[in-house]
């Protein structure tokens, strides 16, 4: 039985690895192979979590919908009115990190999201909270120059819960701090768990790091910041709430209650070395997934609790992944900017200085469209060919997303396809195609497109089935499994290399292609490292429907250890790579 969330991915073993120069750290092969959906039946969620991680020549791709696949606190409650909603969550990450910041940019809030978790829950750890010298607060887009904390401290309730996370108004579920049953996902909780990506591509992980960071043998102990409380409070700091004036649950109910030491990001100052981590919550070392060492960032039980800063290449994150702060000649009218400290926030043209109000026109569709070209019955399943092109005026192409949806997707009941990729940026105009697996069974209905194009500057055009009908596109399919409005041809129309299956396997799985015409057709086991393992096919071969298995041996006919292998085909100028696991 497929999977209800498929990805499909397809690259040359030529880019298996990201080429990484210079002082830049390689995070290829790490956690690019992600595709999970679960129903998270917790009362406060009802919903699907869906999340992929994949991974091109250049970045590491997160698709999710926001959805946490462990149990929550009650939402709404008394303090966080909010109700757990499916979001759009679209990321990338560089597979090539480099440090180029000593003491770390301050990243999150409107500049874009500091980190995502492994389940594409974002990290957020500040807050709108605010109070003014006079001890008037709000929790929810407060005046006055002091920032409250959302833990660590009893003054200021945000309704969080056990994972140290709560609601936004727009129904995102998001963490200020450990997240604690995700952790209890992931692994034992005891020991250095990787939860996910911080938008300058390198890692985060929560709570346990090595005594000796550069010592994998060395006891696992919980790292220490190197924040801590200050021992004088600042100058016209609040030391007493005076009134609570706007946000959930609040009012003029609490005058006169003390404001503890801790309650505001400025009582906390940083001193060097006095923890185990740098101001930015993070430090070089190894890691069980990069054991020749690498800067990563780390979830805390104390303040900062969460990274503030980023101290990696921020002009090197793809569309969507957030983090970094864009100069205010960069940013279109309406849209968040610039970080400056000038203008305040959340900015936008009614409210900076001109040079926020730069005109930029987005990308552009020029035509779509979809085609079921066969039924490949070796698998019982329709290949379904997508093709558009697309320009940008102003920017550069940077990536681009294509969804197939059935009946409004997973958390309606239906499905999800998905297929993504990346420009280049030395055009303005391109055309991209690719392929959907429809499993015969399983996916009767009308199937809508959707087409996110992203830029350079990450500016996206989002097109649904409603717009690309305005333009005259063909935006949906309808899949009947007993009258199938496709040819059946007798001969593949287009070469195809498919997902293994099974997929992970022990000890047999079975690899099926496609041969429009006749040629000479190699296909090649690899593992990570892009040596050999096993010449599976190497002869030449007639037009048609093919498939061959693989029984876990290398070309001596021995078996070869569990983990990540790839395979290739090569027919004629056709060239295709896949990724399968195999299980011991």
């Amino acid at each position: 039985m497929y999977k209800i969330l498929i990805i499909l991915l397809s690259f040359s073993i030529d880019w298996i690895i990201a080429q990484c120069v210079n002082n830049e750290y390689s995070t290829s092969g790490v956690l690019v192979d992600i595709n999970e959906e679960f129903y998270n039946n917790d009362e406060s969620v009802n919903a699907y979590s869906i999340y992929s991680w994949t991974s091109d020549d250049l970045n590491r791709i997160l698709s999710g919908n926001g959805i946490p696949n462990h149990e929550v606190g009650t939402f709404p409650n008394a303090n966080n009115p909010n109700t757990i909603s499916e979001q759009n969550v679209n990321a990338t990450f560089t597979l090539c990190p480099i440090l180029v910041s000593e003491t770390g940019e301050p990243v999150g809030g409107p500049a874009g999201a500091i980190a995502y978790a492994i389940n594409s829950v974002k990290f957020d750890p500040a807050t709108a909270g605010r109070c003014n010298d006079d001890g008037e607060c709000s929790l929810a887009q407060g005046q006055g120059n002091w920032n409250i904390e959302a833990l660590g401290h009893e003054t200021f309730d945000f309704g969080d819960d056990m994972n140290h996370a709560h609601v936004q108004p727009s129904g995102e579920y998001h963490y200020h701090g450990m997240p604690e049953l995700l952790i209890d996902f992931l692994s034992d909780n005891l020991g250095m768990t990787l939860v996910g990506w911080a938008s300058d591509g390198f890692p985060v992980y929560a709570r346990y790091g090595y005594a000796d960071p550069n010592n994998s043998t060395s006891e696992l102990v919980p790292l220490q910041p190197s924040w801590k409380l200050k021992e004088t409070p600042d100058e016209g700091r609040p030391s007493t709430l005076t009134s609570l004036i706007g946000g959930p649950g609040q009012g003029n109910t609490n005058p006169n209650t003390p404001i503890p030491m801790g309650a505001f990001t400025q009582d906390f100052e940083y001193e060097e070395g006095y923890g185990d981590l740098d101001e930015c919550n993070g430090r070089i070392g190894v890691t069980p997934e990069f054991p020749e060492g690498i800067y990563y960032y780390v979830v805390t039980d104390d303040f900062p609790y969460f990274t503030r800063c980023l101290k990696g290449d921020l002009d090197n994150i793809g569309g969507g992944g957030g983090g970094g702060v864009p100069s205010c000649n960069e940013v279109p009218p309406g849209n968040p900017c610039c970080g400056d400290n000038i203008c305040g926030g959340p900015e936008t043209e009614d409210n900076c200085p001109t040079d926020c109000a730069v005109t930029t026109n987005p990308p552009e569709l020029n035509n779509f469209g979809l085609s079921a070209d066969t039924i490949n019955t070796n698998i019982n399943a329709v290949v379904v060919i997508y093709n558009f092109s697309a320009t940008a005026y102003d920017n550069y192409l940077a990536s681009y997303t294509i969804r197939l949806i059935l009946n409004g997707g997973p958390i309606n009941g239906g499905e999800l396809l998905e297929d993504s990729g990346v420009f280049n940026t030395e055009n303005f105009e391109a055309t991209k195609s690719g392929t959907f697996l429809f499993p015969i069974g399983s996916s009767e209905g009308r199937w809508n497109a959707r087409v996110i194009l992203t830029d350079n500057n990450n500016n996206e055009t989002n097109l649904g089935p409603i717009e690309l009908g305005q333009y005259g596109f063909q935006n949906s399919l309808i899949v009947n499994n007993l009258l199938m409005s496709v040819r059946n041809e007798l001969v593949p129309i287009e070469f195809n290399l498919y997902q293994n299956h099974p997929n992970p396997f022990n000890p047999f799985t079975t690899l099926e292609y496609d041969l429009p015409k006749d040629s000479f057709v190699t296909v090649t086991i690899y593992d990570m490292r892009g040596s050999v393992i096993n010449n599976l096919v190497n002869t030449n071969q007639s037009s048609g429907y093919k498939s061959v298995q693989w029984d876990a041996t290398n070309n001596q006919s021995q078996p070869v250890s569990a983990g990540l292998y790839l395979y290739s085909i090569e027919a004629g100028e056709f060239r295709q790579t896949k990724k399968m696991i195999l299980l011991k």
